[in-house]
C-alpha cells in the first residue's frame, strides 16, 4: 500500500493528451469527480518528451465567495523562477498579484469600466504568460472556478502564445471552456481489478473486483480510497449503497475519528463544516478550542485527517469531508455552523455567500437572507454575473413580502443585463415578468430593459419594440422620468422598422415628459435619443443639436452616453452624407473610449461605413469581411459589414463572393442595410439577365424605404432602381419613385439623398431621350456627388453616353469616370468605360503585333450576337457584359456584317443554339 498508486487504464488517454501538448494547444480533460484527471496531469508532468519545460500549476477551490481568477493566480504564482517582462502592462497585475508587488511595473490608474478592466488584466496575464515560455499551464478542478477564469480562458485560446501548451481538468457541468476535449471515463471491471491488484499487490477474486466496481462505479479516487481504508482498518468488502460517500468509507471514518481526542475531533469538524481551506486561526476559532492545545491537534492530524497547502487547512478531499460530515451531530453541526459564520465575518473582506450558507445552515434564514444579497452584490461588483444572477434568484425563491419580491426582481433583472449569455438573460427577464406579480413601475422598467435587449443584442427588433412600448404604458404614471427614456428608444428610426411619423408621435410624447427627467446622467441618455432621431432623420438644424455631445463628459458614466451617442451620430452623418461631420464624431469617440474592447469594435463597423459611403476604399472589402466575422453574434452589425463587403466585392467583378453576402445582408439588419442590400443583388442579377428577380429586388428595397418613410436613406437605391425599372421597361414606375423620393427628402439636411435624386432625375430624361435636359440634369448631380467618388464616376459615365448619343465629345468625362472607377478598385466599371473610349479612339487600339480578328467574330461581337439571338435588347446585353448601350449597338452590327445576315432572328440559324 505504500507509495502512490501506479497509473492504470489511462496509457491511450496519456498519449493522446502528450501528443496533444507537445505543440501549442488547449486541451480539456473532462471527468466525474474522482475519475483520475489530476493523477493523469501528475503523469503527464514526468514524462520525458515535456522536459526543459516551464510548469505553472493552479486549480480552482470549492469556495462559494466568488474569487475571479483565483487559478490563474495561482499558477502564475508557482513557479518563482519565471521570468518577467518589463512591459507595462503587467501593472495591471498590481492589484491581484500583490505579492509581486517588487518584481511587477507600477500599477496602472483605473478605468473606471469593469469591463474595461478585466480585459486589461487578461492582456497583462497573457502577456505574463508567454514571458515563461516554453512552458505548460495547468489548471486542475475546473469546476469551482468563476466565469471570469473561462472568459480569459477562451480570450487566451483565441492569442494562444507561442510555446505555451494549456490543460485544463474539469467535472462535467463547468462553465464553457476551450479546447479539445479529452474524456475520462471510470474504468471497467477489467480496469478496477487492475487498480484493485497494484493496490493489494496480490490478484484478487473476481468477486472482490466486481464487488469493488459495484461500490465505487469503476472510479479510480474512490476505489483508493475505499481500498486504503479497508485494508487499514481491516473493514471486509461489503457491498455499498451507491451514495457519493460509501458506507464502509463513512465507518472507517468515523473510526479514525472515534480514535482522535476531543480538541482534535473539533479541529477536524471545523474543518468539514468550513468546506473550504481555513487558516490555523479560523480554523480553531471555529472548533472552539484552546490555541495551545489546538495547534498541537491540528499538527497531529494533519497528514492524515487535514491536508495544509499555503498556510490554509481543509479536509484531505471531498470524501473525506462529506464522511466527516456524516458524523456530527444536528445541534453540533447548527453550532459550529453559526461558529463558521461568525469567524468569517470578523476578517476583513467577509465572504458573504459563505457565511449566509453557514448562516442558512445553522437555522438562522434571516442572516442567510442578508449575506446571500450581499454576496450578489459583490459579485456583480466582480463581474460574476452568473453567481449574481443564482443568488437572486434564490433570494426570490424564498421572498415571501410583495414589496421585497418586487425589489429583488428588479435587482435580478439589472444583474442579468451584465451577463454575456443574451439569450439566458432574455428568458430570465420573460420568466420574471411572466411569473413574479410586480407593479407597474417595476415591470415597466424590466420591460424597458427587455425591450433594449431584444431591440440592440438579440435581432428581434419588432419584439423588442412590442416591449418597450408596453413599457412605457406601464411607466406613464408611476415614472414620468423613465417613461421620457423608454418613449425616446421609441423614437430610435432603426428600431422596429416603423414609419418614421411613428417614431417621431414617441418623441413628441418623450419630449412632453421630458422635465420630469431631474438625474443630470438620465438626461444625457434622453438628449442622446433624442439628438439621434432628429440627426438620422435629416431634420435642419440636427448638427448644431449635437454639439454638446463634443464636450467633455464629467464622469465615466456620462461619458459612456456620450460614447453611444457620437456612434449613433456617426451612423446617422454617414447615411445622410455629412461626412465631415461623422468624422469629427467618430474621432472624438475614440478619445472618449480608447480601451473598452466592445467599443473599439462598434468604432470599427462605423469607420467602415463612413468610409464606403464616402468612397475611401482600399483595403475596405477586408476590413469588412473581418469585422462581419468578428460581430456573427449580432446580427445587425454584421448584416451592415456584409452589405459593404458584398458591395465592394461586386465592383471588383467577383460576383460569386459578392452575392452570398448580399443576400445575407437583405435578410436582416438595420432598414437602410436591406434596403441597400436588396437593391444591389437585383443590380447584380439584372447583369446575370435574371429579369423576374430584378424586378422583385427593386420592389423588396423600395418596401423597406416606403414601409419606414426614411428616403434619407435611399441614397444607394434610389439611382440603382431608377436604372433598372428603365431597363425592365417599367418607366413609369421609375417616374414614380423619384416623384416619392423628392417628397420623401424635401426640406430635410440629407446632402447624399439629394445628390441621388438629382442622378435619377437626369437618368429620367436621358431615358426618355431628352437629352438636352439630361445633360443638364447629370452636370447638376455631378456637383452634388463630388464629395463621393463612386457615384461621381457613375454620374461621369452616364453624362459621356448622353453626350455621345447626343452626337456631342463625352470623352472628357468618360476618361474622368475611368480614373476614379480604377482608384477606387471597381474594375468592372473602369474596363466599361476604357471599352467607350476605345470606341471613340480616344485610348490607343490593342497593341503592334496582336493578331486581329479579321472577318471572325471577336470574343465580345460573340458574346453580344449570342445574346441578341437569345432576344436580349442592347440594354440587357450592355448590363450583362458591363458596356455601354453604345458599344453593344457596335459589336451587334459588326457580328451582322461579318456574318452576312440582316436581322438578329438570323442570328440563331448562323451561330447554331450555342453560339
Amino acid at each position: 500500500m505504500a507509495g502512490r498508486t501506479p497509473l492504470v487504464g489511462r496509457r491511450a488517454e496519456l498519449r493522446a493528451l502528450l501528443d496533444l501538448v507537445r505543440a501549442p494547444a488547449v486541451v480539456r480533460i473532462d471527468g466525474e469527480a474522482g475519475v483520475g484527471k489530476t493523477r493523469l496531469l501528475a503523469e503527464l508532468r514526468e514524462q520525458r518528451e515535456l522536459r526543459g519545460r516551464r510548469w505553472l500549476c493552479g486549480a480552482g477551490q470549492p469556495l462559494r465567495e466568488p474569487l475571479p481568477l483565483a487559478p490563474l493566480i495561482d499558477a502564475v504564482l508557482a513557479d518563482e523562477g519565471a521570468p518577467w517582462c518589463a512591459d507595462p502592462l503587467l501593472g495591471a497585475l498590481v492589484p491581484v498579484l500583490p505579492e509581486l508587488g517588487p518584481r511587477l511595473p507600477p500599477g496602472l490608474p483605473p478605468l473606471g469600466d469593469v469591463r474595461a478592466e478585466r480585459h486589461r488584466v487578461y492582456r497583462a496575464l497573457r502577456t505574463a504568460l508567454a514571458a515563461a515560455c516554453p512552458a505548460v499551464l495547468v489548471l486542475d478542478d475546473l469546476h469551482w472556478t468563476d466565469d471570469g477564469t473561462a472568459d480569459f480562458l477562451h480570450f487566451l485560446a483565441g492569442r494562444l502564445p507561442a510555446g505555451l501548451s494549456v490543460v485544463l481538468a474539469h467535472r462535467p457541468g463547468a462553465p464553457d471552456l476551450p479546447g479539445t476535449r479529452l474524456r475520462l471515463d471510470p474504468l471497467n471491471l477489467c480496469g478496477t481489478a487492475e487498480m484493485l491488484h497494484a493496490m493489494v499487490r496480490e490478484r484478487p477474486p473476481a468477486a472482490a473486483a466486481e464487488a469493488l466496481l459495484r461500490r465505487t462505479g469503476g472510479v479510480p479516487f474512490a476505489i483508493e480510497e475505499v481500498v486504503r481504508t479497508a485494508v487499514t482498518q481491516g473493514a471486509p468488502w461489503d457491498a455499498l449503497d451507491g451514495g457519493l460517500v460509501p458506507d464502509g468509507f463513512a465507518e472507517a471514518i468515523a473510526t479514525r475519528l472515534d480514535r482522535l481526542d476531543d480538541v482534535a475531533r473539533r479541529v477536524v469538524h471545523a474543518a468539514a463544516v468550513l468546506g473550504a481551506p481555513a487558516t490555523a486561526a479560523d480554523l480553531l476559532a471555529v472548533a472552539e478550542v484552546p490555541a495551545e492545545a489546538g495547534e498541537a491537534a491540528l499538527d497531529a492530524v494533519t497528514g492524515s485527517e487535514l491536508r495544509e497547502h499555503g498556510g490554509r487547512y481543509g479536509c484531505r478531499h471531498e470524501l473525506a469531508e462529506q464522511a466527516v460530515l456524516r458524523t456530527i451531530g444536528p445541534a453540533r453541526a447548527r453550532r459550529l455552523h453559526r461558529r463558521a459564520a461568525e469567524v468569517l465575518l470578523a476578517s476583513a473582506a467577509p465572504p458573504h455567500r459563505r457565511v449566509g450558507d453557514h448562516l442558512r445552515a445553522a437555522g438562522d434564514v434571516g442572516g442567510w437572507l442578508v449575506h446571500a444579497e450581499l454576496a450578489a452584490d459583490r459579485a456583480v461588483e466582480v463581474g460574476d454575473t452568473g453567481t449574481a444572477v443564482g443568488a437572486l434568484r434564490e433570494l426570490l425563491t424564498a421572498a415571501d413580502d410583495a414589496r421585497e419580491r418586487s425589489r429583488l426582481a428588479l435587482k435580478l433583472g439589472r444583474a442579468a443585463l451584465d451577463g454575456v449569455d443574451v439569450g439566458a438573460t432574455v428568458t430570465l427577464l420573460r420568466e420574471l415578468l411572466a411569473t413574479v406579480d410586480l407593479p407597474p413601475s417595476i415591470r415597466g422598467e424590466l420591460r424597458a430593459d427587455l425591450g433594449l435587449l431584444l431591440l440592440n443584442q438579440a435581432s428581434a427588433p419588432e419584439d423588442g419594440y412590442r416591449e418597450l412600448e408596453l413599457a412605457a404604458a406601464d411607466l406613464r404614471g408611476p415614472r414620468p422620468d423613465l417613461a421620457a427614456r423608454v418613449m425616446s428608444s421609441l423614437a430610435n428610426v432603426h428600431a422596429g422598422h416603423h414609419h418614421i411619423d411613428v417614431h417621431l408621435r414617441w418623441l413628441a410624447e418623450a419630449e412632453a415628459l421630458a422635465d420630469a427627467l431631474t438625474d443630470p446622467r438620465a438626461r444625457v441618455a434622453y438628449q442622446v435619443n433624442r439628438v439621434t432621431t432628429l440627426m438620422t432623420r435629416g431634420e435642419p438644424g440636427a448638427a448644431g443639436q449635437a454639439e454638446w455631445i463634443l464636450a467633455d463628459p464629467p464622469d465615466a458614466e456620462t461619458a459612456r452616453h456620450h460614447t453611444r451617442g457620437c456612434l449613433n451620430l456617426v451612423d446617422a452623418a454617414s447615411w445622410l452624407g455629412h461626412y465631415d461631420q461623422a468624422t469629427r464624431f467618430l474621432d472624438r469617440a475614440r478619445r472618449l473610449d480608447d480601451v473598452s474592447p466592445y467599443v473599439e469594435e462598434q468604432l470599427q463597423v462605423a469607420s467602415v461605413l463612413l468610409d464606403w459611403l464616402s468612397g475611401r476604399w482600399t483595403g475596405l472589402r477586408q476590413r469588412a469581411a473581418d469585422l462581419a466575422a468578428r460581430q456573427a453574434g449580432l446580427p445587425r452589425i454584421a448584416a451592415e459589414c456584409r452589405v459593404i463587403a458584398g458591395a465592394l466585392a461586386a465592383e471588383e467583378g467577383d460576383a460569386a463572393a459578392a452575392l452570398p453576402l448580399l443576400r445575407a445582408a437583405a435578410g436582416e439588419g438595420p432598414p437602410p442595410v436591406l434596403a441597400t442590400a436588396r437593391v444591389l443583388v437585383a443590380q447584380l442579377r439584372h447583369q446575370r439577365l435574371v429579369r423576374s428577380a430584378v424586378v422583385r429586388g427593386v420592389d423588396d428595397a423600395l418596401g423597406v424605404i416606403r414601409r419606414t418613410g426614411m428616403w434619407v436613406w435611399a441614397t444607394e437605391v434610389t439611382p440603382i432602381a431608377v436604372e433598372l425599372l428603365s431597363a425592365m421597361d417599367r418607366q413609369a414606375d421609375a417616374e414614380r419613385v423619384v416623384d416619392e423620393h423628392r417628397a420623401g427628402v424635401a426640406g430635410l439636411d440629407c446632402p447624399a439623398a439629394h445628390a441621388a435624386l438629382a442622378l435619377a432625375d437626369a437618368v429620367l430624361a436621358h431615358e426618355r431621350g431628352d437629352l438636352d435636359a439630361a445633360d443638364a440634369g447629370y452636370r447638376a448631380a455631378a456637383a452634388l456627388t463630388a464629395s463621393r467618388p463612386q457615384w461621381h464616376a457613375r454620374t461621369l459615365l452616364r453624362h459621356a453616353e448622353c453626350l455621345f448619343a447626343a452626337g456631342r465629345d463625352g470623352v472628357p468625362p468618360l476618361r474622368a469616370a475611368e480614373r476614379l472607377y480604377s482608384g477606387l478598385g471597381a474594375v468592372v466599371r473602369a474596363e466599361r468605360c476604357r471599352e467607350v473610349l476605345r470606341a471613340h479612339h480616344a485610348l490607343p487600339g490593342p497593341k503592334r503585333g496582336r493578331p486581329g480578328y479579321g472577318d471572325k467574330l471577336s470574343p465580345r461581337e460573340r458574346e453580344a450576337a449570342r445574346l441578341a439571338a437569345a432576344g436580349c435588347t442592347n440594354r440587357q446585353i450592355a448590363a450583362g457584359m458591363g458596356l455601354s448601350v453604345r458599344t453593344v449597338e457596335q459589336h451587334v452590327a459588326r457580328a451582322l456584317h461579318k456574318l452576312g445576315v440582316d436581322s438578329r432572328r438570323e442570328l440563331t440559324a448562323v451561330l447554331g443554339p450555342s453560339g
